[in-house]
């Protein structure tokens, strides 16, 4: 009786311990927009009209690859999430929380934020000049 429970104990923890963690993707409905285009008066050089104003009142330059598109973006942000932190910079956690609250949105458009900062390595994506994300997120702190 000692071998079959010991045997159906260690069978049960093989295939309890083999079964896959499931990730859970964003709802791309909370997922904040980019509020700007990408490509924007080229000046020839890569780089084009950010969705801000610098000091100067002139849109500030990004490349014209920014922002990326939408699905790309989403689909480096699902992985983010599913790691618990940003991929390319792992002293960043990626929370992304599900409810209306203001502290939420708030958290998942900083979340969005690191994403976007560091899509092709620690500092290497767009700049957040290449949205409206910093506007979204004073006009939640009020």
């Amino acid at each position: 009786m000692k071998f079959f429970t010991t045997f159906f104990l260690a069978a049960l923890a093989v295939t309890v311990s083999s079964q896959p963690l499931e990730s859970r993707d964003v709802d791309q409905n909370l997922v904040p927009q980019f509020g700007a285009t990408r490509g924007v008066n080229p000046d020839g050089t890569g780089y084009c009209d950010g969705a801000v104003k610098g000091s100067d009142n002139k849109p500030v330059k990004v490349l014209c690859t920014c922002p990326p598109d939408r699905a790309t973006f989403i689909a480096s942000l699902n992985a983010n999430v599913n790691a618990g932190h940003i991929v390319n910079n792992p002293s960043i956690s990626a929370p992304f929380p599900t409810d209306g609250s203001t502290a939420s949105q708030l958290v998942r458009l900083r979340t969005s934020i690191a994403t976007l900062e560091n899509m092709n390595g620690q500092g290497k994506g767009c700049p957040v000049e290449s949205t409206t994300f910093l506007a979204q997120e004073k006009a939640l702190e009020g």
